[in-house]
């Protein structure tokens, strides 16, 4: 068995103000190329009839620049369950690996509501094609914050919805970075991000920039679009020399109930884009803060 390969044609708005493709693109490439293969496969009804992303990983290697070279997903089966299964992803760009990608999936009756078993064309498309070499995936710390952390409000809009009508597993990545920027501003204001219109000048404590390095979410339940907000919360979980991990929450502040968790490990970056210390004042307040269960 081979793995299946898509190449992605990069577009200027992927870039976030820091010069390299967003890290939510990241999924979105993903998405798109597991799209494609559903789709010109023998198990179409994968994607036509759907799936729900239970969870995912990532893991950023190296920033992606701007090029008109297309970045290429590779990507197979790691494990098939009755109603589940695992994929991985090794994303490049210019003939080097920049991620990692792994997600659980289940096939989904959106009618009944309610996960559905794989059947066996789906079974046998899914295992016509691997990866090799996967590696164990190291867990990151979990909390359940229970609304705890710095409170986003955080408002759906139409094109965030998918063709299930419910808002899409990419879009809340992009749901958890607005919620990451603000709380992380909120506690710190060195860690404003560029093009904030504030935050430390060149040469001065806490000018750098920050990376995502790692990411994990788990989709707990589907989001609709609708007119009131849900709330993000989100806090540290463990503070490092040269990074945090911080957990998010997004709740439906109707019944408190819990829609989204992630973790995300968020790295310190110095002018040359190494790994640099975090600011003193940056580690105090992160550690003033710290959440665990």
């Amino acid at each position: 068995m081979a793995s299946f390969t898509v190449d992605i044609p990069l577009r200027w708005s992927d870039l976030d103000p820091q010069g390299h493709i967003n890290n939510v693109m990241t999924v979105d490439f993903t998405q798109e190329a597991r799209a494609r293969f559903m789709m010109e496969s023998d198990a179409p009804q994968l994607l036509i009839d759907g799936c729900v992303m239970v969870s995912q990983q990532v893991e950023y290697l190296r920033p992606v620049r701007y090029s008109d070279e297309p970045l290429r997903v590779e990507f197979g089966t790691v494990e098939i369950r009755s109603a589940r299964f695992i994929m991985g992803y090794r994303i490049w760009h210019e003939g080097r690996l920049c991620g990692r990608v792994r997600t659980s999936m289940c096939p989904f009756d959106f009618d009944a509501q309610r996960l559905r078993p794989l059947d066996a064309a789906e079974r046998a498309t899914l295992s016509g094609i691997a990866i090799e070499g996967e590696k164990r995936w190291r867990p990151l710390p979990k909390a359940r914050l229970g609304g705890r952390g710095e409170p986003t409000e955080l408002f759906a809009r139409w094109s965030d919805q998918d063709r299930y009508g419910h808002v899409n597993n990419v879009r809340i990545l992009d749901w958890i970075q607005q919620a990451r920027i603000e709380a992380t501003t909120a506690i710190d204001p060195l860690m404003a991000r560029a093009g904030m219109g504030r935050g430390p000048e060149p040469g001065e404590e806490g000018a750098g920039g920050w990376a995502v390095a790692r990411q994990e979410v788990d989709y707990v339940e589907q989001m609709a679009w609708r007119t009131e907000p849900y709330m993000g919360y989100t806090a540290p979980l463990r503070v490092g020399t040269t990074s945090v991990t911080l957990g998010c929450e997004i709740v439906d502040p109707r019944d408190a109930s819990v829609r989204i968790r992630s973790r995300t490990v968020l790295v310190r970056t110095g002018a040359d884009g190494r790994p640099a210390p975090l600011p003193s004042s940056t580690a105090r307040a992160m550690r003033a803060r710290l959440v665990a269960d």
